[in-house]
């Protein structure tokens, strides 16, 4: 399978991850549309969250609830945007976008941030969640 996210859980591409359990994996977004950008997938293979097993959909939005609670912790904010996108990348993935209400983007935003963050912002990021998780 080519399937880059399951590339990624595997280990074969690097990826700065903040949390992984027995069914699920997180990681930044290297095309963030904000700072904090994480993005969560199950383990197994599914093109589509809708296609998931309960079995595995069931413990996939327990750990977005828990990132997006985390989320809230390590940004001091009150809003964590969930977004269920899924044709960029087949394999079914949650994006969690830490927001502010008055942070100037709509309200899903579309476009990655310009600059790009460096290897070392998205390092303190990393840390900066991890720490809470």
């Amino acid at each position: 399978m080519d399937c880059i996210f399951c590339k990624i859980v595997k280990g074969e591409i690097p990826c700065y991850k903040v949390y992984e359990d027995s069914s699920c994996f997180a990681f930044l977004d290297i095309n963030p549309f904000v700072k904090g950008h994480v993005l969560i997938v199950p383990k197994k293979h599914y093109h589509w969250l809708w296609d998931m097993k309960d079995e595995d959909y069931i413990p996939l939005m327990q750990t977005v609830k828990l990132i997006a609670n985390k989320l809230k912790l390590a940004f001091n904010i009150e809003w964590v945007e969930e977004v269920v996108a899924g044709i960029g990348v087949e394999h079914a993935h949650v994006h969690l976008l830490p927001r502010r209400p008055d942070d100037g983007l709509p309200e899903v935003p579309s476009k990655p941030l310009e600059p790009k963050l460096s290897k070392e912002e998205m390092e303190e990021l990393k840390e900066k969640i991890a720490t809470f998780l």
